[in-house]
């Protein structure tokens, strides 16, 4: 360690000592003044300097030396340099990244702050040239301070942390490990990860790879797994009656470790208050289901937990969930009127099995619509009539208004040609597929909304149903295919016309064309198709860390459970709030564009004007990923393996007299040490001058002694 200095040439400024030595061997001439009537009588007499011999007041010709000296050093910038010990320690200045781990399985036990007091200790290590970031992830990674050496500064960001309600993900937090790696000028890197290292965390493709050299020291700090309880799903029954409609909720609760069975308290919970409770027994390692009585939803936006006592793993203990009273959608069948077969038997039959009520029905036969059976309608279903020019107009309004409509194009089906551009396409005259007993459908858009239900194993089997006849259908351009038979002709297709949609099915939805209707995928076919047209979005009851929610969409609002924005007060032009589960505030302004709210807190967010109460406000329940509480560990070294190399880095050189050069000027800036000069050199000048002052006054009294 030795005295060095940033800016050495204000070290010519120490010249400036020789100033008060001159002038302390410098005599001044002291004139009496005597006054005289006349010149004449005065002799001229030259007048020649003297220089002393010696110096009388060496305390005052000290303090304005060293004075000068200090104020020279000052803006030289001193420091002391300790790189030569940081080299000897470390072969070079390290960029230390710190990954914190505060997914929510680190509440179990003291995990968590054993962490930080980790992290303390490796930024008490740090050497003078070195540089750390700390990083703390969940399921994503965010960099709380960025390649500092202030130890300061790095102690007081772990003072603001706490564990999130997020789940564990390693890849995001070693991508920012190695792009700060990638970006740093010092020849040592090193990564130092504290977790638990959970097994769900690491799936071993994240495509992360270190810079060469760079180093991964693991601390692991996982327990002996707890005998963890968790409510794991909640199923929300609906149904009807007497006109009211009625949950009944049912829980499922599991067990990971335990040896003996074990008696836990199931809690169900309505707007905060506790409302039924029931207790089941828990064998070690198993699960059950619990059945609460059904209760009336009579407000919008009701919020309901599933609650277990809390155990070491307290975030798994509860499911959070919103409810509202659902509402009927409103359809219209239209049935030929010159058909003597009721066409619309199984379609009316499928829409009237639904214990929560969810289709209100009207039928009528008639090839005439007036605008008066529009109203109050979400979407209307043409099945098999012939439709006139002046109804076909009144639908054209009806759909471009947001309403929805399926046409199925049986035997007697017409279209008037002047509102040709609403369908999807042009139908054809009928075609029998008697070959082979029928066709079958080919092909089907399980990515559509309507065939997604159907789209898992065992959800639902279309190829079961024989086609014996179906119309031919030309596409416009505007059109797209929902399914097509065998042969590659159209059997579904849709067009979206406005503010609505339009869907044409080319064959029956009876059994006198196919055989579908008698197909069990029949029913929960004809709900999903009607739901859709109708603009019907099941709205979800709760929603998981990590998703995020545009506040500006009104489908989003929707899906979110949003019954009413009037009656929650919340609209495309005003600001709003969101609440979160721990407090505080977030603002989200009213400008054009997306309002993305990330839910990251688990719990209840509420979304309100500012400066507003509604009586019933917008909710959204928020549940944790329980994947997290799977606590199965990974061995670090199978991680550390495939992230890390071990051919060493022979571009650092190079870079090291840059990076020393930068940590020189770090040294002086944090140790400072021109600013303490200052206050010693202006110090010693106020001392200066109380004392030549003093100096200068005793002198003149003795003068006058004297004299």
């Amino acid at each position: 360690m030795s005295l060095a200095f940033l800016v050495p040439l204000f070290l010519l400024g120490l010249a400036g000592i020789v100033v008060p030595i001159l002038v302390h061997l410098t005599r001044r001439q002291r004139r009496n003044v005597v006054t005289f009537p006349s010149l004449m009588f005065l002799e001229r007499i030259p007048f020649q300097e003297q220089r002393r011999r010696r110096i009388q007041h060496w305390l005052l010709l000290a303090l304005r030396s060293l004075a000068l000296a200090l104020l020279a050093l000052a803006f030289a910038r001193p420091f002391f340099d300790r790189s030569d010990l940081s080299l000897g320690a470390a072969s070079g200045p390290r960029e230390i990244v710190v990954l914190l781990d505060q997914s929510y399985s680190m509440e179990i036990g003291d995990q968590f702050t054993r962490a930080l007091n980790e992290a303390r200790e490796i930024f008490a290590d740090l050497g003078p040239l070195d540089r750390a970031s700390l990083v703390v992830f969940g399921q994503g990674a965010r960099v709380v301070t960025r390649s500092t050496g202030d130890r300061l500064r790095l102690n007081t960001a772990l003072d603001t942390l706490s564990i999130s309600s997020s789940s564990t993900s390693f890849g995001p937090a070693l991508k920012v490990a190695q792009t700060v790696l990638e970006e740093s000028e010092l020849p040592v890197g090193e990564v130092y990860l504290l977790s638990d290292f959970q097994r769900i965390g690491w799936a071993g493709d994240e495509g992360v790879y270190l810079p060469a050299g760079a180093k991964v020291i693991s601390i692991k700090l996982s327990e002996d797994p707890p005998d963890n309880i968790q409510v794991t799903d909640v199923d929300l029954i609906r149904q009807a009656v007497s006109g009211r409609e009625r949950i009944t909720p049912t829980a499922r609760i599991a067990r990971n470790g335990g040896v003996d069975a074990r008696e836990v308290d199931v809690s169900l919970e309505l707007d905060g208050q506790e409302i039924q409770t029931r207790a089941v027994t828990l064998d070690a390692n198993g699960a059950t289901s619990v059945t609460f009585q059904p209760f009336t939803v009579s407000q919008p936006h009701t919020r309901g937990s599933i609650r277990i006592p809390a155990d070491e793993l307290t975030a798994d203990d509860v499911r959070n969930f919103v409810v509202s009273p659902g509402t009927a959608l409103s359809l219209l069948v239209i049935d030929g009127s010159g058909g003597s077969t009721d066409a619309s038997l199984y379609l009316r039959r499928a829409l009237e099995i639904s214990d929560d009520g969810r289709f209100r029905l009207t039928h009528r036969r008639t090839n005439n619509i007036q605008a008066e059976d529009l109203d109050g309608t979400d979407a209307v279903i043409i099945n098999d009539a012939r439709i006139d020019g002046a109804s076909a107009e009144r639908l054209r309004n009806f759909v471009q208004a947001g309403g929805g409509l399926l046409v199925v194009l049986g035997e007697r089906a017409a279209w008037p040609a002047s509102a040709q551009d609403l369908l999807p396409g042009a139908a054809g005259e009928p075609q029998d597929r008697l070959q082979g007993r029928g066709g079958r459908l080919g092909h089907l858009e399980y990515g559509h909304p309507v065939f997604e239900p159907f789209s898992g194993p065992r959800s639902g089997d279309f190829t079961g149903a024989r086609f014996f006849r179906a119309r031919t259908f030309v596409l416009s351009d505007s059109a797209s295919v929902l399914a097509r038979f065998d042969d590659g002709s159209v059997a579904f297709a849709e067009q979206v016309y406005g503010l609505g949609t339009v869907l044409v099915w080319t064959s029956t939805l009876d059994s006198f064309w196919n055989d579908l209707a008698l197909q069990p995928v029949y029913l929960p076919f004809i709900h999903r198709v009607s739901e859709y047209i109708g603009g019907r979005t099941e709205a979800l009851p709760w929603f998981t860390i990590g998703q995020v929610l545009d506040l500006a969409d009104p489908a989003a609002l929707a899906s979110a459970g949003l019954v009413s924005a009037e009656s929650a007060e919340l609209s495309d032009d005003r600001d709003q709030v969101a609440l979160t589960p721990s407090g505080q505030s977030i603002d989200l302004s009213s400008d054009d564009g997306p309002r993305y709210l990330a839910l990251d807190e688990s719990g209840f967010y509420t979304i309100r004007p500012p400066g507003s109460d509604p009586e019933r406000p917008f909710v959204v329940a928020v549940n944790v990923e329980l994947e997290e509480s799977n606590l199965t560990t990974l061995d670090p070294e199978e991680l550390i393996a495939q992230v890390t190399s071990s051919v060493p880095n022979p571009d650092a050189a190079p870079e090291f007299v840059q990076a020393t050069a930068l940590q020189m000027e770090d040294q002086e800036r944090r140790q400072a040490l021109w600013r303490w000069m200052l206050i010693a050199a202006f110090g010693l000048l106020a001392a200066e001058t109380l004392m030549s002052n003093w100096v200068s006054r005793r002198t003149a009294a003795a003068t006058l002694t004297t004299t």
